[in-house]
């Protein structure tokens, strides 16, 4: 009798089946194991990110900060924001006469 193959197992079109069907298995045990372990390396990455220290410049900025917040009580942060902003608008009142008394000397210059 001779050696018949099964038409069903020669079809290219089931082994290339059976090789997406491979690959997306492997694809589903790879995200499998990504969530199994992302929790222990969210967790893990937040506890490396609570023990390592800020840099200095910005150690000594919160220190700063706080300092200056503990000091101060609502009414003299609201009295030293309405100072800031008075203070904004002279100095945009002082940019606009020093640039209008540089273009009032250009033109008596190009006279």
């Amino acid at each position: 009798m001779p050696n018949k193959q099964n038409p069903i197992d020669t079809d290219p079109n089931i082994d290339a089946l059976a090789q997406q069907e491979a690959e997306l298995q492997n694809k589903i045990k790879e995200m499998k194991n990504f969530l199994e372990e992302a929790p222990a390396k969210l967790k893990q990455a937040e506890q490396d990110r609570m023990q390592t220290l800020p840099a200095p410049d910005e150690i000594s900025e919160r220190r700063r900060e706080k300092e200056f917040f503990d000091r101060l009580s609502r009414g003299e942060l609201k009295n030293e924001r309405r100072h800031q902003a008075k203070n904004g608008v002279l100095l945009v009142l002082l940019l606009i006469a020093i640039v209008s008394m540089s273009l009032w000397i250009y033109r008596q210059l190009g006279n």
